[in-house]
């Protein structure tokens, strides 16, 4: 038997660094508020990860949730006045899903995470930009557009499994001086909600992170993705909610000592440029 002291030491470092807090302070439309969560999805070089250290692996059909049950690695408390908190929580990037059950809304956090190794993240408002040469007169950080229409004609003309395979976002990598970013990732919805011979009710969704490279004057799909969530739920169930990502709700920052605050206005899915599943 391990000395009490040794135990003790081991027991300090199986620990994670907890930090302090994340206040999330809501206003808009609040009703109906049922879940404010926060997720802990990479680690610092890209994999998926949970907050506690332990992999994150991308749910199975078997135990697939629904969209008003997300896995989270912290759940918030309603505090009062539109105030939801988390009380300690290890420090990290995280994002945030906020639900409203009865109205079936969804707004979710993101940021771009590496599909291959040794690369960097991507924040979740970043742009595809080039510089572009103009009567002797150099203009950084001009929206690249026709690097967007390469990519996302390849993506909705590309053969899948899925009948509805939809880019939502575009962010690239940026360096002075590039015609046109070396990599461009992708944020993707893709459904399969056509009846089958063996499945005539169930639909299917998932979201990923897909990466295109520059090679020889145009973009290449890596084979490598990245799973954010793998959804199977009754067709006509899912084509009544509305699951909008959101740039403010990704990237949020817990540092190692005090309590971070996040301020957000519930969007009106009817009036925003959000994108992401709407009732259809």
């Amino acid at each position: 038997m391990l000395p009490f002291r040794v135990l003790c030491v081991l027991l300090c470092l199986s620990l994670p660094a907890w930090a302090g807090g994340l206040v999330i302070e809501l206003s808009g439309d609040t009703s109906d508020i049922s879940f404010v969560g926060a997720i802990y999805r990479w680690d610092p070089d890209g994999l998926p990860k949970k907050a506690d250290g332990s992999p994150r692996v991308a749910q199975e059909r078997a135990e697939a949730p629904d969209i008003a049950a997300p896995w989270v690695d912290y759940r918030a408390v309603n505090k009062g006045n539109n105030q939801w908190v988390i009380d300690s929580m290890p420090a990290g990037i995280y994002d945030l899903i906020i639900i409203k059950n009865g109205s079936k809304q969804r707004f979710e956090g993101w940021r771009y995470a590496p599909p291959l190794d040794f690369e960097p993240f991507f924040p979740p408002d970043a742009e595809v930009l080039r510089d572009k040469e103009e009567n002797g007169v150099m203009k950084e950080k001009i929206e690249d557009i026709d690097s967007l229409k390469f990519i996302d004609k390849q993506i909705r003309e590309s053969r899948h499994y899925e009948n509805k395979v939809i880019p939502l976002y575009f962010g690239g990598s940026y360096r002075k001086g590039q015609v046109r970013p070396k990599q461009v990732r992708v944020l993707v919805m893709l459904i399969r909600d056509l009846e089958t011979t063996l499945d005539a009710t169930s639909a299917t969704m998932r979201f990923e992170i897909w990466q295109f490279e520059d090679r020889y004057g145009g973009y290449v799909k890596e084979r490598r993705t990245h799973v954010m969530h793998r959804i199977i739920m009754d067709r006509n169930v899912l084509r009544q909610w509305t699951w909008l990502w959101d740039p403010a709700l990704g990237n949020i920052k817990v540092e190692k000592t005090g309590t971070a605050t996040v301020k957000y206005t519930i969007p009106d899915p009817k009036n925003t440029e959000l994108k992401g599943l709407l009732p259809y």
